[in-house]
């Protein structure tokens, strides 16, 4: 199997998805997560981002807008954090309050999903890919489809998590393309997948210029200091706790 070894993609988030001209990979991306044609409007800036230099950081996030006025959050996160699902909620929460107008009803929310595309085990299970919306069920029901609640959810939020560390290299859809790449940094030759072609022209390290390559190694650098000062914190910390223990 050929393959094209990219830019990481969070790297890409931050210096290359912004720019309009490269929105088809975003839509590429986003119509085979939510199996649907999505056109990407604009990036709106997140407040994390505006308050902190991310080429330092471990995580990198941004603010889809797309045609039908929804809020998409795509976020990388490459180190463990304990209360991540709690920020994650927070944060879809915020957004949907930031977006409500004074004077509007509550059935003027915007639809807001939470893509997370993670490089640490969360939670336990063996999936790599998972959904999460609200739902509402008769407790007392015990056939599930007569349990659940009949009324229009299409408003309310959605999460999707991307365990990458749980992907096993074995590609079935057009989604798993995506994976492949954000986990390998690469693009299988034989992909054929909306978006991917430019994907592999856009984040292609062969085709950068020496400048933009030492950005990227600086990029790297950084985010490996980071990684490392945190898995050193963590192990203090748990050899101070069996002392104590």
């Amino acid at each position: 199997m050929k393959t094209r070894k990219l830019v990481s993609f969070d790297f890409a988030m931050k210096y290359l998805l912004r720019q309009k001209d490269n929105f088809e990979i975003l839509e590429g991306f986003l119509t085979a997560l939510l199996n649907e044609p999505i056109e990407v409007l604009d990036i709106i800036e997140s407040e994390s981002n505006k308050n902190a230099d991310i080429s330092k950081g471990n995580r990198v996030d941004f603010m889809i807008r797309d045609s039908k006025d929804r809020r998409m959050i795509v976020e990388i996160q490459h180190a463990a954090e304990s209360d991540y699902l709690e920020r994650m909620v927070f944060e879809t929460s915020k957004t949907i309050v930031d977006n409500l107008d004074k004077g509007k009803d509550y059935g003027d929310i915007v639809k807001v999903i939470s893509i997370n595309i993670l490089y640490f085990n969360l939670g336990e299970g063996n999936g790599y890919m998972y959904k999460g919306e609200i739902q509402f069920n008769d407790i007392y029901e015990k056939n599930k489809e007569k349990a659940m609640l009949k009324y229009s959810t299409e408003k309310l939020p959605e999460y999707y998590i991307i365990r990458t560390n749980k992907f096993k290299d074995k590609v079935n859809t057009e989604l798993d393309d995506w994976i492949y790449m954000f986990k390998n940094n690469e693009v299988r030759e034989e992909a054929k997948t909306k978006g991917i072609a430019l994907a592999k022209e856009k984040l292609d390290i062969l085709k950068m210029d020496e400048t933009q390559k030492r950005e990227y190694d600086t990029f790297i650098h950084n985010r490996r200091i980071s990684n490392s000062v945190i898995a050193t914190a963590k192990a203090e910390g748990e050899e101070k706790g069996l002392k104590k223990g």
